[in-house]
């Protein structure tokens, strides 16, 4: 009896299988890229995201030679935020427009002086910020007004392949607080903003299910295209983030979860709703009822290194990268990178925000840019921990994951930089093995989501101690230099934006 999860990515989409005591498989990986036509815009096909769940699942199959009948139940993680509208047909009406897209800046300002900031924060308990769903709406009321006429409804990323393999439409509680349109207190859609923006409540999914809440089985259609049986459960699963951090056993308060990936997040799990009244911070609902987690949010993280490497080191591999940055003392010999590539959430929220490297010299060569964005990353995710510890309280354990802490030098130095000793997990693909937890927590084989999660969770963490000398030199390169960036540099954005 095995377990698929599938994670629709920003960059990619992975499919694994995983057997009932979370013995990993099978994986297989189809990136892919966001277009963006202009600064700031960040769209995708959903056909490219369909035509990937097809690939991996068929490669999976083969891959591993389990028969289709034997994959019992599919559960999901997706990119949160996201955009997808529907006409009446079912079929977007528009490329989706993504979480990292920040055309709606414009809307933000518009609205907080209509209504003020309060006003829609304190019923979704979250900042008003580009990329979020209800931003994107007004954003195509205004802008494009005869594709938003066609708008019948408005899914989630992951939701809409759900809605491919099965038929049905639909949302659960992790992705729908996430859209800016739901009632962090009551835990429903919030009647409240779709009265006070003249939106339709019909545009979202009338119910909101449960991450273990079964959609149905494969329709005929998806079961030829993909390989898998007909009578494969497929479960809701939920949004990316708290996928990953229930495959790392992170759903109940005591730890903190730190992640660089594609973006960064640093997550820790609350058993009550609770407002940052900075609103430089996220907050929404996690896999049970009453269940919430807090999160800060850096925009771009592990795709800076991927930008750098695509664009000046074409013929060198991640691993070169460690290797290159591994030769370079800390602090760079005074090279420092904001990482603010195309605005940034925490802790500025502001739209306007751009990358920057800092203190170049003619000493300065590849080696040293590699780690400047290692370092910078690590800088901009530090920003977020202390706020989680502010809000939330220290936690006891630091997990950190994502591509970040696959290579040992990234690694180490963010051990370094946080000052504290971290916990690598060894589990493969986190949020492949969240999704498949809530597929077999859905398939009802286990009794409960613990049961699940004693069963499927393989502790096997890598702890990785600070160089505490090492920790003393970023601390006050990070207070003295990389902290004063931002505000030195705020109105310099602005006017670059608006040349």
């Amino acid at each position: 009896m095995y377990f698929m999860g599938i994670d629709i990515g920003t960059s990619s989409t992975k499919a694994a299988i995983f057997s009932e005591t979370g013995r990993l498989v099978s994986l297989i990986t189809k990136p892919y890229h966001p277009e963006a036509q202009k600064p700031g815009f960040a769209e995708q096909e959903p056909e490219i995201w369909w035509q990937a769940v097809i690939s991996t699942i068929k490669k999976c199959l083969a891959d591993s030679q389990i028969k289709a009948e034997e994959i019992l139940a599919i559960g999901f993680s997706g990119q949160m935020h996201g955009t997808i509208p529907l006409d009446a047909s079912g079929k977007a009406v528009r490329k989706a427009i993504l979480h990292c897209d920040v055309r709606a800046k414009d809307t933000v300002l518009e609205l907080q002086k209509q209504y003020g900031t309060e006003t829609i924060s304190d019923i979704v308990l979250n900042p008003l910020f580009p990329g979020f769903q209800l931003l994107t709406l007004c954003w195509m009321r205004k802008n494009e007004p005869e594709l938003f006429r066609q708008v019948k409804l408005v899914i989630c990323p992951k939701d809409y392949i759900r809605y491919k393999l099965t038929g049905s439409l639909g949302v659960e509680h992790t992705d729908a607080s996430g859209t800016l349109l739901y009632d962090m207190n009551r835990e429903q859609w919030s009647e409240d903003i779709f009265q006070i923006l003249h939106l339709d409540s019909g545009l979202v999914p009338d119910k909101i299910h449960s991450s273990f809440d079964v959609a149905g089985t494969l329709c005929a259609n998806a079961a030829e295209a993909t390989g898998l049986s007909e009578k494969t459960l497929v479960v809701y699963g939920g949004a990316d983030q708290a996928m990953h951090s229930l495959g790392n056993g992170v759903y109940k308060p005591g730890t903190m979860m730190a992640t660089i990936g594609t973006s960064g997040q640093v997550l820790t799990v609350s058993e009550q709703p609770v407002k940052n009244p900075k609103w430089n911070t996220h907050f929404f609902r996690h896999v049970n009822m009453h269940s919430w987690y807090g999160m800060a949010a850096v925009l771009h993280a592990g795709s800076t290194l991927n930008w750098f490497r695509r664009n000046f080191a074409k013929d060198s591999s991640y691993e070169d990268l460690s290797r290159f940055a591994e030769q370079i003392s800390p602090c760079c010999d005074g090279l420092v990178f904001l990482p603010c590539m195309g605005g940034e959430r925490t802790p500025y929220m502001d739209s306007e925000t751009r990358g920057i490297f800092s203190g170049i010299s003619m000493s300065h060569g590849r080696e040293h840019f590699a780690r400047a964005i290692m370092e910078g990353g690590t800088f901009a995710m530090k920003t977020g921990i202390e706020k989680m510890n502010q809000l939330y309280g220290r936690a006891d354990r630091l997990i950190c994951a994502g591509g970040g802490v696959k290579g040992r030098t990234w690694a180490q130095i963010q051990a370094d930089i946080y000052g504290r000793e971290i916990y690598i997990s060894g589990i493969s693909e986190q949020a492949c093995l969240g999704a498949a937890i809530t597929a077999a927590a859905g398939s009802k084989i286990f009794q409960n989501l613990d049961e699940a999660c004693d069963a499927m969770i393989q502790k096997e963490d890598i702890v990785i101690e600070p160089d505490r000398e090492h920790t003393k030199r970023y601390e006050a390169f990070y207070q003295e230099v990389y902290a004063q960036l931002y505000e030195k540099n705020r109105e310099l954005f602005y006017h670059m934006n608006h040349f």
